[in-house]
């Protein structure tokens, strides 16, 4: 702040022709002398502005690697969960009596699932109706709880979020297996996002320090560049003030 009061004082005293801040009025500013405490005054404003620029750009650091690796994470967990209440609506359980006509099955499901492709599957084509020709269908594993055959499906491109494979599953409507798609999409982006951070993360670093680095180096440069002018234009005032 000494150095902008001094600055000033000698631009009013410069403003004045013919009179220096000793009041010498044999004194006869030049061109120079008229506009380098303007251009000292300017350079110092603008490298106080990149400093405080770079200081508030600190102050609000981005989330951490791992912060924003554990945000997406949470949004995966919920969107598995999601998909699995969807997939898993409970279906209609009755207990078998001797007039039924019931179809057992070796267990409802074969071991494993395929990987569906979260970014452009679309589980309403690979919806299966296997059941739908069988009034009632039951598993030899518990035979004497029988399941609505026309109530029932598959669908491979949803196996993978089959959490009870105990029993079969239920017939989705169209709006259920249009929010799983729209579900996976969610996941597709996320697994890419995970990967971005893990592929990006030293480029983004080095961006960071370098952008930071010249920040800085700038704000100093206009800095000295100020102050180098002030000391300039005091010496020349000390020596013309003494003829």
């Amino acid at each position: 702040m000494w150095i902008m009061k001094t600055l000033c004082e000698d631009s009013i005293a410069r403003g004045r022709p013919g009179v220096n801040r000793a009041g010498n009025s044999r004194l006869r500013p030049n061109g120079f002398g008229r506009f380098a405490p303007r251009v000292a005054l300017a350079a110092l404003v603008v490298s106080t502005g990149l400093a405080a620029t770079a200081a508030a750009d600190s102050s609000q650091e981005p989330p951490t690697k791992e912060a924003q690796i554990a945000a997406i994470k949470s949004v995966m967990e919920k969107t598995v969960h999601r998909i699995q209440e969807i997939a898993g609506q409970p279906v209609t359980r009755l207990a078998r009596t001797p007039d039924m006509d019931v179809t057992l099955f070796p267990g409802w499901f074969h071991p494993g699932a395929m990987r569906p492709n979260f970014n452009s599957v679309d589980v309403r084509a690979t919806q299966e109706f296997p059941y739908d020709k069988f009034g009632y269908v039951a598993s030899d594993q518990n035979p004497n709880v029988v399941f609505i055959g026309h109530e029932l499906e598959f669908n491979s491109m949803i196996k993978l979020f089959y959490a009870d494979r105990s029993c079969p599953k239920r017939k989705l409507s169209e709006p259920a297996m249009l929010e799983i798609n729209h579900l996976y999409r969610i996941l597709g982006r996320s697994e890419q996002q995970l990967a971005e951070l893990q592929k990006d993360e030293p480029q983004q670093a080095l961006l960071t320090l370098l952008v930071s680095n010249r920040i800085y180096v700038a704000g100093a440069a206009l800095f000295l560049l100020a102050f180098g002018l002030y000391l300039l234009q005091r010496r020349r005032t000390q020596v013309e003030a003494s003829y």
